[in-house]
């Protein structure tokens, strides 16, 4: 294919990379003198009909988009059983190569990043497009500093006619979120930003959140697992941290950030917590930080109390039952109420409520009495259901 002439203008200089569909080439604008990049559906993905429609819904969806952040389309066609897109060439590496070749990166970097891609998706969601498969590969970071966003090739839109490809996973095992894993059609904005928080994830330390031996192990781990302590990590970054990556990669898309504008202003609450540069050791103490945390005896898992009323408990779906924290995951029999205790801060005391929860909410072994509320203090021991969480408010 090298030296073969596209579209009457785009000649193909060199191969960049190829993938299961499709190969990219580097292409030079015979008129321009201009370098772009050039996708071609290979010989087997182009004679299977559902991917070759996927293929050009990719184009169609791209078309649509405009903004800084994502790779823009300039031609598409088809000739002598070669179907290509032309897109703009972006001269960086993608944040996977970052990554594996710096290690975890500084974290006023990683937010910046972060921030870039959700600005692409915010422009995206606003034509009603869901990308499906956000992860480091997919996000090209120039040598300018500016991320692309990439490779719209399991996109859809509300208006995007059905394509069902058979046995094929829909997405990334690493950076999935449990809703799309369990049926790629319910995917919308908020999946994609569960990717994008599983991608921040990894930016911040170097390693992906969950890992295993196969793919179907990954994928359970995101529908079931305890979400992972970036803190525990990276433990010179503030708990907000951890505070964002449980909002982040919450089990229920209803529980995490709602929109990328959401997401942002997340990320810049981080921003600012954050001081810049390597700490030093003559630098003066930064500010005590005051986060308080429900901590699971049993693992050590950590829930941040962000907000000064919250309900726990066990969520269900089918209900509509969200709790603020939710402990379904971790309560495999069921044993928590749906909306079992209601937890209130004011003026910096915290007080635990019994919402009437059939297995009654137990202070420091000592059953509650319903809708009465009683003060808790530091290492207070909540158990609810059967599951046991201490109460801490850890100073920072």
């Amino acid at each position: 294919m090298i030296g073969r002439i596209i579209h009457g203008r785009y000649k193909l200089i060199d191969e960049r990379g190829s993938g299961s569909m499709a190969i990219v080439y580097i292409a030079r604008d015979m008129e321009t003198n201009r370098i772009f990049a050039v996708k071609a559906l290979n010989r087997k993905a182009a004679n299977d009909a559902e991917l070759l429609q996927r293929f050009w819904r990719e184009f169609d969806l791209l078309k649509q988009l405009t903004g800084p952040y994502v790779i823009r389309p300039v031609a598409w066609g088809e000739e002598r059983d070669m179907h290509y897109i032309v897109m703009d060439y972006v001269d960086g590496h993608n944040l996977k190569q970052v990554v594996e070749r710096n290690g975890p990166l500084p974290p006023l970097d990683a937010i910046d990043i972060t921030k870039q891609v959700a600005l692409g998706l915010e422009s995206a969601a606003e034509r009603g497009i869901v990308h499906r498969d956000v992860k480091p590969q997919n996000i090209i970071l120039t040598v300018e500093g500016v991320v692309k966003l990439t490779d719209f090739g399991l996109a859809r839109s509300h208006t995007s006619p059905p394509i069902t490809i058979s046995n094929v996973f829909l997405g990334t095992p690493y950076y999935v979120a449990p809703e799309q894993a369990d049926n790629g059609r319910s995917a919308d904005t908020r999946s994609d930003l569960y990717s994008l928080g599983c991608v921040f994830f990894e930016l911040v330390t170097g390693r992906v959140p969950f890992e295993g031996d196969t793919a179907v192990d990954v994928v359970v781990q995101h529908l079931r697992s305890a979400i992972p302590s970036i803190c525990a990590l990276r433990p010179e970054l503030p708990l907000a941290y951890d505070a964002f990556i449980q909002k982040a990669l919450a089990k229920q898309a209803p529980q995490r950030f709602q929109s990328a504008r959401e997401f942002i202003a997340g990320l810049e609450t981080l921003r600012e917590l954050t001081p810049e540069g390597p700490p030093q050791a003559a630098a003066p103490a930064p500010p005590t930080q005051i986060l308080p945390r429900l901590v699971y005896l049993a693992t050590g898992q950590s829930f941040m109390l962000l907000g000064p009323d919250l309900m726990i408990g066990r969520s269900d779906p089918q209900k509509e039952i969200y709790p603020d924290i939710d402990l379904a995951p971790i309560d495999a029999q069921h044993t928590v109420s749906r909306r079992h205790a209601r937890l209130v801060s004011r003026d910096g005391r915290y007080f635990i409520e019994d919402q009437n929860a059939f297995n009654k909410t137990r202070l420091n072994g000592v059953a509650l009495t319903p809708h009465q509320e009683r003060e808790l203090q530091e290492g207070d021991v909540i158990r609810l259901g059967n599951v046991d969480v201490r109460f801490e408010v850890q100073a920072r």
